[in-house]
């Protein structure tokens, strides 16, 4: 049975609404909307004026009235008052004027005058009476329920806050309204006169965009078939036209892109020969591995590199088909397809067929699109005979060394060996000498005593250390050692500071050990400030990445204990050279005593760095691996 692609029909009776009846709808209903709006939004705004004008008037009656009749108010003259209201009420906008006196009873009503006297006891009179300032209120007419606007000013002497009257005038809202509704015709009127025009005026808007339209739906159904060119263009003189002659624009533009696109197709082939030509040719191992160890791609020197001459292994196949399990090579890759974000270089050792390899590897993360790890690249650099190289050097450095060490120990021997030597030459002449015996037996027995105590420190800085190493609580060990040199130091006019935080954590290491580096360092400080000085001693943990392949910018975790001294420094080339057998810059030390700290804190697995500016001290920091 064979499957027919689905025919397009490019002319079928529509079964949905038309764009053009939708169009007219939508202005319709859009025509509706806004005169409804203008219409309510003028009608209010119309109101709300109206009424405006005839508050501002009644006020401005209310405030004459209350100003002309202060006077016949404080005399009590009703006669006049009454005169005043039924003269202000002929005003035909006008329904009454009300007067009251001080006690709040009517002094005058206009056209009432029984009410004379009395006191109202309506809301609205007893705010009117209560206000201190003018009040404007809406009311109902008791007598022919038409609406007032009750309008009351109290009266005032002058330079007094004591209260004479109080005037009202109740102004009609008749007038107000009819003015409302006849605003509310006028616009209706307008209002239908324009939903007309807009009506028609929308279905010669939507025949005029809509048949157009139709012209350029035919268009785009035969470029869909993939007949591009075609000339589509419509003259109406609006967007329609422009869209017409954009449609024409973006089948062109299509068919440049096409080209366009097949001729990237051309560059990219050729650029992928070019990369597979540069990945063969390299001499460093490139390798592409998917998160999940798939071999994505390696180079021919990365074969090579890992002894692979028999059968490549194939992309997507497990890395464990071609690298051994076992091998520090597998355990990083491992570890870096676990942790994609970590960086650096790592030296790894990697079993060769005639011996071992060592490899300098890198990785970088290849991401997606959407920035997330897809592959890593692996970068592997055979250093072998480099690292050959570099122990050939540091036998030479070594050879070197042992001269040094050879040329310090004679010169050290040569001193006492000499004094003795002078002595045992003199005894048989001098013997009988007085005073020469007793000499001779101070002198020589201490030159003894300092060659015993150099071959004593040579013997420990060449012996093999048999340490005992177990947990060590660092911030105890440095607090017994400032018990010990503490008088001493004072002694010395020497301060000194201790900054040891409580939660420092414990080290494995060989307590007494460590405490002999620990005071040669402090020695050493209170030798470079004879004249007195501040010792400064301080502890801290640090922080960092953990395991084998930990990158150089996390370092792992690790404790550093700094000695400052605030003597006078020392140079770059003192700096070079402070930590080598025999060198010394005082005039009695053999130059052991900083060779034998370094010996011991390296044996810890740790290192000590030395660092000094001249005329502001010097820094010793000793760093411990914390386990």
């Amino acid at each position: 049975m064979q499957n027919r692609a689905p025919q397009i029909r490019l002319f079928q009776k529509p079964r949905f609404i038309p764009l053009r009846y939708r169009f007219i709808f939508i202005y319709s209903s859009l025509l509706v909307l806004l005169s409804g709006t203008i219409a309510v939004a003028l009608s209010h705004q119309q109101s709300r004026s109206i009424r405006t004008q005839i508050e501002k008037r009644g006020l401005a009656i209310a405030q004459s009235i209350a100003a002309a009749s202060t006077a016949d108010l404080l005399t009590y003259n009703y006669i006049a008052l009454d005169q005043y209201a039924n003269q202000a009420a002929r005003n035909p906008d006008i329904l009454r004027v009300i007067v009251h006196d001080k006690e709040g009873r009517i002094a005058a009503y206009s056209g009432k005058p029984e009410l004379q006297n009395q006191i109202l006891d309506d809301e609205i009179s007893r705010k009117a009476l209560r206000t201190t300032t003018p009040l404007i209120q809406e009311s109902v007419s008791a007598s022919d329920t038409r609406s007032v606007l009750d309008v009351s000013v109290p009266v005032f002497l002058t330079a007094s806050d004591e209260r004479w009257g109080t005037i009202r005038v109740g102004m009609s809202l008749a007038p107000v309204y009819r003015q409302i509704r006849q605003i509310q015709k006028i616009i209706f009127a307008i209002g239908s006169a324009a939903l007309v025009i807009g009506i028609l005026v929308s279905m010669w808007a939507a025949r005029r965009i809509t048949h157009p339209l139709a012209n350029l739906v035919q268009a785009s159904m035969e470029a869909a078939h993939g007949n591009l060119p075609q000339n589509v263009h419509t003259r109406t003189g609006d967007e329609v036209e422009i869209l017409s002659s954009n449609f024409d624009l973006m089948i062109r533009e299509i068919r440049s892109h096409r080209d366009l696109l097949e001729s990237q197709l051309a560059e990219i082939k050729r650029l992928q020969n070019y990369l597979e030509k540069l990945l063969t040719t390299m001499n460093d191992g490139l390798m592409s591995v998917s998160l999940e160890g798939r071999l994505a791609a390696i180079n021919p020197a990365a074969l090579s590199i890992l002894g692979i001459r028999d059968a490549d292994p194939k992309p997507g196949e497990f890395i464990s088909g071609f690298i051994p399990e076992g091998t520090d090579l597998y355990a990083y890759i491992q570890h870096r397809l676990k942790t994609p974000e970590g960086r650096g270089q790592h030296e790894i050792r990697f079993p060769g067929k005639e011996q071992i390899r060592v490899l300098l590897v890198g990785s970088s993360v290849l991401q997606d699109d959407r920035d997330h790890p897809e592959e890593i690249i692996f970068n592997i650099h055979d250093i072998t005979e480099r690292k050959e190289l570099e122990a050939r050097v540091r036998q030479a450095q070594r050879l070197a060394g042992l001269g040094t060490l050879a040329a310090g120990m004679a010169h050290e021997i040569r001193n006492p060996l000499s004094a003795i030597k002078t002595f045992v030459q003199l005894l048989p002449k001098k013997m009988e000498k007085p005073g020469f015996l007793e000499k001779f037996n101070r002198t020589v027995p201490r030159e003894i005593d300092r060659l015993n105590n150099l071959v004593e420190d040579l013997l420990e800085l060449a012996r093999t250390p048999h340490y005992r190493f177990q947990s060590t609580d660092i911030r105890s060990l440095l607090l017994e050692i400032f018990d010990f040199v503490e008088e001493e130091l004072a002694k010395d006019r020497i301060r000194s500071r201790w900054e040891l935080p409580p939660d420092l954590p414990a080290v494995s290491a060989d307590a007494s050990q460590l405490t002999k580096a620990f005071q040669n360092l402090i020695r050493n400080a209170v030798q470079a400030m004879p004249g007195g000085g501040r010792l400064t001693v301080t502890a801290r943990y640090e922080k960092g990445e953990q395991g084998p392949f930990a990158a150089p910018e996390n370092p792992p975790r690790r404790l550093c204990i700094a000695f400052s001294d605030t003597g006078p420094g020392m140079s770059t080339d003192v700096l070079k050279n402070i930590f080598n057998p025999f060198f010394s810059t005082k005039d009695k030390g053999t130059g052991l005593g900083l060779a034998i700290t370094h010996k011991v804190v390296m044996e810890h697995g740790g290192f000590i760095q030395a660092t000094s500016t001249p005329g502001e001290g010097s820094r010793f920091t000793v760093v411990l691996p914390v386990s």
